[in-house]
């Protein structure tokens, strides 16, 4: 695996990303494999050997982990301390270091015959978490070169969008990143604040395939195409054309468009900088550029800033945004965007634009996919993997008036800092004192989860609506609008769907991969909207609070109390089983990344917090 190679982190970056990385993957471990208390009572040991907090005893096949928790966590985001060993049959105390333990946790996930060498998967794991652990150091040191004084005053959609530099929580390498190429992709990494243009392609329109809301949508998407770009094009065309007459009797055409045509004839296809230069190297697109029907115009236009998700780009002087493919693996997938995806993000689209304000209301607002762009699939010239790697999903952000920031970032502190953003958002729309608690979550409840509940109850649509996709803006401090982005992650239910005017209007076909089973999307919605998200606010927020998460699970279920008296029966059914079911629903990223199953990841129980918080 391509490791980072830009400088080798400073004994504090090195520190800080350990103590993460190691948090992510122990609290994935423990889900994933039932240890949901991993808390020791009393250990037979001497209590300077480990740092302040309740001891913790774990068995791990023929011997025990052996650490301390500072901070129990009801929704399992426990803080550990820095000291670990290893306890033997024999009782024998051996410390541990970042790979001791990652190597221990990965061996009990992947039992063996003694003497049989490691799994081939074990090695895979083990070398992303080494990349990912590596690169957040470096973008932590990163951050510290730029802000040497401290971090900047204000906050707005960049800058957190840019300044997710931890990641997830439940993920055993968030910031794992392999190009796989010549090029460094740190250089276009959201935590190093990078912006770049864009490069563009014009594609004829015998190699063209797109689909759109509507006509009005295309024509926006048209309009964000920077002005020099039809210059740029009227310019290759002509040079297209000279050489073609300078040529003997013009038998070599190369370059000239196949199937005539100016500049009318071409679109433009944005593209990710990086994914340009990895293009340029595969023969097939090679030989579509010499046909004149691809033409590569170079980087233009107006710097494009991307996103948490690294491929994702938004530009704030159209507000347009795209979601590029990027032969990259980003975590544990190759962001490309196959038709596949392209087809239930286009689906998605169009039930949330029909239904409008049966689904988007009560501060509840969805950042609409408005159309994709990309190679045609029946064209001779275009092998089938082709098309997802030249794929350009559009986004344009709404103006609503505020400055939507991505829920992630707001959960993380800056580095050296312990308060997260969202605390400091919050002290300064408030006048520089902190509101009441539970007057401040209430609200949030208001705007984002029952909205997001009652919308799958009266439509049937749930939304991927983790805490790198939605976005939140403040009034005076307090919630305001919630966005939900990323409509590649809807699901509906087809139960609901069914035969309703709405639906049958569409014209949607039965096999859309947008339909799901009734309890395939409720567990969809079980976890991305309250264990992921409603999870992570909880427990940040109350740890910046200094109070238990119990008490917010408490207000949680006091609020979906009130809910199972809803005249809607199904909503008043989902209610219930928030409050009274035992266990919930959560993705197990360790098991999936282990396993291989990207695609199709894995599930386990993890205990109701509510039922557990009273």
């Amino acid at each position: 695996m391509h490791q980072p190679s830009l400088h080798s982190p400073s004994y504090e970056g090195h520190v800080v990303a350990r103590r993460a990385s190691l948090r992510a993957l122990l609290n994935s471990y423990f889900r994933e494999t039932g240890v949901f208390d991993p808390r020791a009572g009393t250990l037979s040991l001497d209590p300077s050997l480990l740092d302040a907090g309740e001891p913790m005893a774990v068995a791990l096949a023929d011997g025990q982990l052996i650490g301390s928790l500072t901070r129990f966590s009801l929704g399992g985001q426990h803080r550990y301390g820095d000291a670990f060993y290893w306890r033997d049959g024999q009782a024998r105390l051996r410390p541990l270091d970042l790979q001791d333990l990652v190597q221990c946790l990965l061996e009990a996930l992947s039992p063996r015959e003694p003497g049989s060498p490691p799994s081939l998967k074990l090695w895979d794991l083990r070398d992303k978490i080494t990349n990912s652990y590596a690169r957040m150091a470096t973008h932590l040191d990163a951050f510290h070169r730029r802000y040497p004084d401290g971090p900047p005053p204000g906050l707005d959609h960049v800058r957190a969008e840019q300044s997710l530099l931890v990641g997830h929580p439940f993920h055993p390498f968030p910031k794992c990143c392999d190009g796989r190429g010549r090029q460094d992709i740190s250089v276009y990494s959201p935590e190093r604040e990078s912006a770049f243009a864009l490069h563009y392609f014009a594609v004829h329109r015998d190699l063209v395939h797109e689909d759109w809301l509507d006509a009005g949508r295309r024509a926006e998407a048209d309009e964000a195409v920077p002005e020099a770009f039809a210059a740029a094009l009227g310019e290759a065309l002509d040079k297209a054309l000279e050489q073609a007459r300078d040529d003997a009797f013009g038998h070599d055409q190369g370059g000239l468009p196949a199937h005539g045509g100016g500049i009318e004839a071409f679109r433009a296809l944005p593209v990710h900088p990086w994914q340009a230069q990895h293009l340029h190297e595969q023969g097939d697109v090679i030989a579509l550029i010499q046909r004149g029907l691809l033409i590569d115009l170079g980087t233009l236009g107006a710097q494009a800033y991307p996103t948490s998700s690294v491929r994702s780009v938004w530009l704030p002087q159209s507000r347009m945004g795209y979601k590029l493919p990027l032969q990259v693996r980003i975590t544990n997938l190759v962001r490309e965007n196959t038709l596949e995806q392209c087809r239930r993000t286009l689906d998605a689209a169009r039930v949330i634009d029909a239904l409008g304000d049966r689904l988007q209301r009560d501060g509840l607002k969805v950042v609409l996919e408005t159309g994709y762009r990309t190679l045609a699939l029946d064209h001779p010239g275009v092998p089938a993997h082709r098309v997802a790697t030249l794929t350009t999903i559009y986004r344009p952000l709404p103006d609503d008036g505020g400055d939507p920031w991505v829920m992630a970032s707001l959960l993380e502190p800056y580095p050296g800092r312990d308060e997260p953003k969202l605390v400091g958002m919050i002290r300064e729309g408030c006048g520089g004192e902190l509101p009441a608690l539970e007057a401040w979550f209430d609200r949030y409840l208001e705007i984002s989860v029952v909205p997001l509940l009652a919308g799958l109850a009266r439509t049937g649509v749930g939304f991927e609506a983790h805490l790198q996709n939605t976005l939140l803006t403040l009034k005076e401090g307090f919630p305001e609008t919630f966005h939900v982005r990323d409509l590649e992650g809807v699901s509906l239910d087809r139960s609901v769907a069914g035969d309703t005017p709405w639906w049958q209007a569409l014209g949607i076909d039965d096999d859309s991969p947008l339909l799901y089973s009734p309890d395939d999307a409720w567990i969809r919605t079980l976890y991305y909207v309250f264990v992921n998200q409603l999870g992570g606010l909880v427990a940040v927020l109350s740890e910046a609070m200094d109070v238990e998460e119990g008490r917010l699970w408490r207000r949680v279920g006091t609020r979906l109390e009130g809910l199972t008296l809803s005249d809607d029966p199904r909503l008043a059914g989902y209610a219930e089983r928030l409050l009274h079911d035992p266990n919930w629903t959560a993705k197990a990223n360790l098991l999936s990344c282990f396993h291989q199953r990207g695609d199709a990841p894995l599930f386990v129980a993890i205990p109701n917090p509510i039922k557990a918080s009273r």
